[in-house]
């Protein structure tokens, strides 16, 4: 369900009944609601749509006629044919996407008869269609031309008031900006850590769609993050130094590190944003040498880059990466479940300090490539993906897939790995690990299940 400045109706729009529509005959056409006895053209539906959500959002009603006596209020529900109502929708569906730019977000409800106490007949519906005000607005309609909704108008106005639209531009532009800069924000790290590599990951809920109702206490954070009632089945890693911000919570893996400094880690603001900070390890030859215990080609990836002329070198291990990604996504995840959050999720990331630094991951088939195209050397300082995160250009996670059934792990192990793909991915492109999505899905090793403790799905400390 999406978040509307006004909402006429009891119940969800997923679950309105002939109750709720009974109600609109005590609620009249104005700013919020528009009845229509039948189907418009789809030039028509995008003037209507634009309209709604460049002003306060709200109800295109179809199949209801209004009371005769000039309070235009809710009268008939003479309803329109069913046999109507899957090119109906295709219209609207068509308007909003292909007729107005940027596309308008709304939701629809298919209400059907026969329902005697309203007399909308058999073979007959109503269809409710929802939109919230958009705060990426203007709304530009494919004429060129800028609709609002007026009170006392049951069509869309065009807009030519300079004001107006100035107004209308600001409000989508300062809306965005406000998010940029929280997105584009990355912690500072005390001196000593000042040049080493980190991750940093934001997630956000989708603008638009409802927020729970439901906050997120420090009790229910601290519980999922330490995993205290065992409800994480697949991956995790254990923060053990939890804390409450001004506007949120903080979870710190100190264990082995020293608590002072900066640590691989999870912040949470209260409305579901979420960073997670990760720290990659860095290595110069002889000290990446000494990790072939637990990295099995880590002598032949430095022998190599001495046959190549590599006098000396940084090197970041990324073989632990996914599964750390996982282990702070599941517990988002838990979170975000645990307050029924149904909204989208969209994220960015911020690779910080890798500049002339070569990437590892402990794979065969990585190093099979590297032996025929060279080690990468990664050529950026900082990697901001996207630069000007907006949700037009954030990766995309579906709430669809953050389903989680507590008592099954084998039903559950694969989704914070389905959840995070879309960074992986790009994570390990930016710096030369692989070339395409074939690298990654069809080398069992580069995912680091490996490393992972099977008695108790934990990933090992990272230090800092």
């Amino acid at each position: 369900m999406l978040n509307y400045s006004y909402y006429p109706f009891k119940n969800k729009i997923e679950e309105i009944d002939f109750n709720d529509l009974l109600i609109l005959r005590e609620v009249s056409e104005g700013w919020y609601i528009d009845y229509k006895v039948q189907g418009l053209k789809i030039t028509d539906f995008a003037k209507h749509l634009s309209a709604f959500a460049n002003q306060y959002g709200g109800w295109l009603i179809i199949g209801i006629s209004e009371a005769p006596d000039g309070s235009r209020t809710a009268s008939e529900f003479l309803g329109i044919p069913n046999e109507q109502l899957e090119k109906l929708s295709r219209d609207i569906r068509e308007a909003s996407a292909a007729h107005v730019n940027p596309e308008v977000l709304y939701e629809e409800k298919v209400i059907k008869g026969p329902l005697e106490d309203i007399g909308l007949a058999e073979g007959k519906s109503i269809l409710v269609i929802g939109i919230p005000m958009s705060h990426n607005t203007p709304h530009i309609h494919a004429s060129g031309r800028i609709y609002r909704r007026l009170a006392d108008q049951s069509k869309p106005k065009e807009e030519t008031d300079r004001y107006i639209l100035d107004e209308l531009w600001r409000r989508g532009k300062n809306h965005q900006d406000k998010i940029k800069d929280f997105l584009k924000n990355i912690p500072e790290l005390p001196e000593s850590q000042s040049d080493n590599p980190w991750v940093h990951i934001y997630f956000k809920p989708a603008d638009g769609q409802l927020a729970p109702e439901k906050s997120l206490s420090f009790d229910e954070f601290s519980k999922i993050v330490r995993n205290t009632n065992n409800d994480i089945l697949g991956v995790h890693a254990p923060m053990q130094a939890i804390n409450t911000t001004a506007n949120g919570f903080i979870a710190r893996q100190i264990e082995n590190n020293d608590p002072s400094l900066a640590s691989l880690t999870i912040r949470w603001w209260h409305g579901g944003r979420v960073r997670f900070d990760i720290p990659l390890n860095q290595f110069d030859f002889k000290g990446f040498i000494a990790t072939q215990e637990r990295n099995k080609y880590a002598f032949d990836f430095c022998k190599l880059a001495h046959e190549v002329g590599f006098k000396d070198m940084k090197i970041v291990d990324y073989s632990m990466f996914i599964q750390i990604l996982a282990s702070l996504s599941i517990s988002y995840i838990h979170m975000l479940n645990l307050t029924s959050d149904k909204r989208d999720i969209y994220s960015c990331y911020t690779l910080r300090n890798v500049f002339h630094t070569s990437p590892y991951v402990d794979s065969e088939l990585f190093m099979k490539r590297i032996r025929e195209f060279s080690l990468p050397l990664t050529v950026d300082r900082i990697i901001s993906i996207p630069s000007e995160p907006t949700e037009e250009t954030m990766f995309f996670h579906p709430h669809k897939d953050l389903h989680i059934e507590h008592d099954s792990y084998e039903r559950n192990k694969a989704v914070p790995f389905i959840f995070s793909l879309p960074l992986i991915y790009q994570i390990f492109e930016s710096v030369g690990i692989i070339s395409n999505i074939d690298d990654l899905t069809k080398d069992n090793d580069i995912w680091g299940f490996s490393k992972v403790n099977n008695a108790t799905n934990t990933v090992p400390n990272q230090t800092n």
